[in-house]
């Protein structure tokens, strides 16, 4: 069994610092890719080897379920077992189980798993906005307003106050809570019930908190509830990495520390084991460019060999910047480099469409990761992931393309105050630091055109140029011939036999001046259908299927085509068809188009 030798070896001096402070409070400003789990599981595992610690006494809290069965795993593989390792949610969910028939009596009311979809029902009989920006809108003020402890009467926009009071009316009627409602209702029992806290400080002795950087003001209660006197807490965070403001999140905690713990261990770990020094100098150009308040960890120390340099690409269009990125990801993969290790970040879901089409045409397979349910397939699949940067906290990849960074985007056009650009900036920081050994980052000067209506992001024009030779502003790319016409002598329009050029025209297998033989209703019942489907399963329309390969599917199923034929499709593959195709069978077996001389679609 594992034993104190193995905690300390293969540890650098700051990381032994850290596993030897065992008591006490400790602070642990930790900079990307330093080897803070590393450090804080070894922490862990020494304490328990060295009899300070109980296992059955240590709770170690973060953020996903991810981050904290990674740290299970590692203790685990340190001979380390009970020891709780849990998100904030899960630890509370536990604990509002064991306490509620004490506390309240009865069933704990059934916890949601998609608040998108509740909401859009306890807006169905009023009269605001049902559309999916106005939900996600109203779910975000929500949140926001329960971590912050407020009620409606706190809410001064009347539509918000009204969105959220139509939700507490739904969820209660239908005896329902969410995520931040098991952390208020335990924070209520507890600070209600003296007998309840007290058996919380029993149970939990040694207390460690990941990402302190992100708690907002209701996690810090819990745990301020969750310690009382006690003062074994050890907080790992790095102010450079707060992402998560828009949802009550706040570095002022970890910032205030030492405040509150004025005799705190103090500890600084800024060695980068993750990436090449090309790229943390990147990272460190934009560091320079936060305040000081974000300035906890300092400056990145790489410890791995020199790499390819950072390229920073401007394109005269959308379509162009996703044709690049597209065949340079089919380049790596012929190169032998795995789907697994390449990922594609964007500021928003939007900006990943036109990617992933451009994938599509290529025949390439790709996981769109939005949250962490998607974390562990897009390890394990062969997929290229595709992400918005908020999802890829604590995530990394060998090979990192960032679309989209221009000003609009990276900061985003709704970034208004400095402190609010101060936090685009930090998540143009996490973006890059999620690359391990190329980082390709790329913008547009329009969205079809290629008119000069955009500029590059402010953040970019910062960092001297010479970091990229490719950053020249008169430097302006487009798809070479050879990448636009890659399919050009392979596939030819079914109808006229014209060579097909663009993504759209080899999807549908003819060229933009050979109509479709479907009649229209068919198409428009489909489209009806896939804002529906979105809808359900809380994903832009286009993750459903892209226009292309949506009409492609009605043009075959109007074909009366199998199921083996439409798997075929470029966009739907075996996993779509298997979720659609009944699906959207029946929805187009009930159209009536306007021509009756047509022939009905097969059921």
């Amino acid at each position: 069994m594992p034993g104190q030798r193995q905690t300390l070896d293969s540890l650098d001096d700051a990381q032994r610092a850290v596993v030897e402070a065992l008591e006490g409070p400790v602070v642990i400003y930790a900079g990307a890719g330093s080897g803070k789990t590393r450090a804080i599981t070894h922490r862990i595992a020494h304490g328990c080897n060295s009899k300070i610690y109980d296992p059955q006494k240590v709770l170690a809290v973060t953020f996903t379920t991810r981050a904290a069965d990674e740290m299970s795993l590692r203790l685990s593989a340190l001979g380390i077992r009970n020891v709780a390792t849990r998100t904030f949610h899960s630890a509370a969910l536990r604990q509002l189980k064991y306490f509620w028939p004490k506390a309240i009596g009865g069933e704990i009311p059934k916890v949601i798993e998609n608040k998108f979809k509740v909401l859009a029902a306890a807006l169905e009989k009023t009269s605001l906005a049902t559309s999916k920006n106005s939900i996600r809108e109203y779910l975000s003020v929500i949140e926001s307003a329960k971590t912050n402890r407020l009620d409606t009467d706190s809410l001064t926009n009347p539509d918000h106050a009204s969105a959220y009071q139509a939700y507490i009316d739904f969820t209660d009627k239908n005896n329902l809570i969410d995520f931040e409602d098991v952390l208020l209702l335990l924070v209520a029992i507890l600070e209600d019930g003296e007998d309840f806290v007290d058996e919380v400080h029993q149970n939990y002795e040694w207390l460690t908190v990941d990402e302190y950087q992100d708690v907002n003001p209701l996690q810090q209660r819990l745990l301020e509830l969750w310690l009382g006197e006690n003062r074994n807490i050890c907080v790992v965070g790095d102010s450079a990495q707060t992402i998560y403001t828009f949802a009550g999140a706040s570095s002022k905690p970890l910032e205030n520390f030492l405040k509150k713990y004025d005799d705190a261990s103090v500890f600084r770990l800024n060695r980068n084991y993750r990436s090449s020094p090309e790229i943390i100098d990147y990272a460190n150009k934009l560091l320079a460019q936060m305040p000081s308040s974000n300035a906890s960890v300092g400056s990145l120390m790489p410890t791995k060999p020199n790499g390819a340099n950072v390229e920073v690409l401007p394109f005269v269009s959308d379509t162009a910047e996703a044709d690049w990125i597209a065949q340079s990801i089919v380049d790596l993969l012929q190169s032998g480099q795995k789907e697994t290790d390449i990922v594609v970040l964007a500021r928003i879901n939007s900006q990943l469409e036109l990617i992933a089409a451009a994938l599509e045409e290529r025949g390439v397979d790709y996981w769109l990761q939005t949250g962490e349910r998607y974390n562990l397939k897009s390890r394990l699949e062969p997929k290229i992931t595709l992400a918005t940067i908020h999802a890829t906290k604590g995530l990394e990849w060998e090979n990192v393309f960032i679309m989209g960074v221009s000003d609009g985007y990276l900061p985003y056009v709704q970034a208004d105050s400095d402190e609010e650009i101060a936090e685009e900036l930090r998540l143009f920081y996490v973006a890059v630091t999620r690359a391990k050994e190329k980082l390709f980052i790329t913008w547009s000067r329009s969205r079809e055109n290629g008119s000069r209506d955009r500029i590059k992001s402010r953040f970019i024009t910062r960092i001297d140029s010479e970091l990229s030779a490719t950053a020249n502003d008169e430097t302006v790319f487009a798809p070479s011939k050879e990448r636009q016409n890659y399919k050009k002598e392979l596939m030819r329009c079914v109808i006229c036999d014209k060579a097909l050029v663009s993504g759209t025209e080899i999807i549908l297998q003819r060229c933009k001046s050979c109509p479709s033989s479907t009649p229209s209703e068919y198409l428009q019942a489909a489209i009806e259908w896939r804002t529906t489907q979105g809808l359900m399963e809380a994903i832009p329309e286009f993750l459903v299927l892209s226009n292309a390969s949506l009409e492609a599917f009605v043009d075959a199923l109007y074909a009366a085509k199998t199921e083996e034929d439409c798997i075929l499709i470029p966009g739907v593959g075996v996993e779509k068809c298997a979720r659609y195709f009944d699906d959207l069978s029946t929805v187009l077996a009930a159209v009536k188009p306007s021509d009756p001389k047509l022939i009905d679609l097969k059921p």
